[in-house]
């Protein structure tokens, strides 16, 4: 047995609620990248490939984003926009945002917006031709797009046993609180919240998403403002592609009912990625602090899929926070599950958090393999301690 399936194992067998032992709460992170929801499903993109397009994707309704490019000196005839490229236009539109002065005579504030509204646009296209989006359906619930496989089914049981290791029967709330970090822009973890939890209840009932909407899928939100009972939390650093500008709000919609003319007016909210990630926008300002201060209060954080790139600089920082010194890491423990190798993933950690292996440092398990197969260990040896 690996140690980190064998001993995430046994985390959760010792935490489960009791009426005979009075066990405090304990804050449980997942924080998860493109790998976590490449192991739900092999057709989702990693890496560069949501950025980078064909001529004929990114001209079709781009004029906009063509008469940029050529006043900046771009021959955009059968031009193919690399990753490198998109980083490129998106880091030269944050910097003449924040520095007008070096902005080319006939761009202003609004042809910006226009660029990057279809940038956006076109980042949520080329996810939906190659990824399912899982659409809420009539019963107001995300659908899975098909009958769950071995490895989803693994992913499901695991994070049904980590749900039901938080309990508040008992007069207090004891056990795990499970909160959920992702920069990823899909909806792979609202969906396996929703089916986790059957065919009444709906995850938004108890999982905050650090800012409130005033719509959810058209409707008013379930809840307006969550009390401390055992809500779990849901953070999106990157935004989602349900995340809606509306004026000075926003609404969450999950709902496959916009037409292209919509989406293309008003993309969802997304940070793009760039040489230099800008995250001064409303959303992105506002969701920073509840995410500093989960990670914070976090004892166990399981990084899941995500490869700590020196370029997301700002998100390492963020990730930092979890034990930004020595002594905070002394009572907490860090799970990584990628398929890097393991030594590979405990340079990563230390270029984080440079104090692991210290004496009285954070611990760090790491696990070589996909998460699905880490899911599965976890609930085989689970159920053996649990008998």
């Amino acid at each position: 047995m690996h140690e980190s399936p064998e001993q995430f194992a046994q985390l959760l067998a010792a935490a489960r609620p009791s009426p005979e032992v009075d066990i405090p709460l304990t804050n449980l992170t997942f924080f998860t990248g493109a790998g976590f929801s490449k192991s739900w499903d092999p057709c989702f993109p990693v890496g560069d490939a949501l950025f980078t397009f064909a001529h004929d994707e990114w001209s079709r309704h781009g004029e906009a984003l063509e008469e940029y490019l050529k006043l900046n000196n771009y021959q955009t005839f059968d031009l193919e926009i690399t990753a490198s490229l998109f980083k490129d236009i998106v880091y030269q539109i944050g910097m003449m945002r924040k520095y007008p002065a070096i902005r080319p005579r006939y761009i202003d504030d609004q042809n910006l917006d226009m660029v990057e509204r279809h940038l956006r646009y076109l980042v949520r296209e080329k996810f939906e031709a190659t990824s399912p989006l899982f659409y809420e359906g009539e019963e107001q619930k995300l659908l899975l797009s098909a009958p769950p496989t071995r490895e989803q089914k693994a992913i499901l049981k695991m994070f049904n046993i980590v749900r039901q290791s938080g309990d508040g029967s008992q007069g207090i709330p004891q056990g795990l609180r499970a909160n959920y970090v992702s920069t990823n822009y899909d909806y792979v973890l609202e969906a396996i919240l929703d089916n986790d939890l059957g065919d009444d209840d709906s995850y938004s009932l108890y999982t905050y998403r650090g800012i409130t909407p005033t719509r959810y899928s058209g409707r008013r939100p379930d809840v307006t403002i969550h009390d401390n009972w055992l809500v779990s939390n849901l953070l999106k650093i990157n935004g989602g592609f349900e995340v809606f500008k509306n004026g000075d709000e926003f609404e969450f919609d999950y709902r496959n009912s916009k037409s292209k003319v919509e989406l293309r007016a008003n993309p969802p909210q997304l940070m793009l990625a760039s040489r230099e990630q800008d995250y001064t926008q409303k959303y992105f300002h506002a969701l920073f602090p509840k995410v500093v201060r989960l990670l914070q209060e976090t004892r166990i954080l399981i990084v899941v899929g995500y490869s700590m790139p020196e370029e997301d600089a700002l998100v390492r920082l963020i990730l930092k926070q979890f034990a930004e010194d020595r002594a905070d890491g002394s009572d907490k423990i860090l799970f990584y599950v990628d398929k890097s190798d393991e030594s590979a993933q405990m340079q990563k950690v230390n270029s984080v958090f440079p104090h692991v292996g210290e004496m009285h440092g954070l611990r760090v398990i790491p696990y070589s393999g996909s998460f699905a197969d880490w899911c599965s260990l976890v609930v085989k040896r689970y159920k053996s301690l649990t008998k």
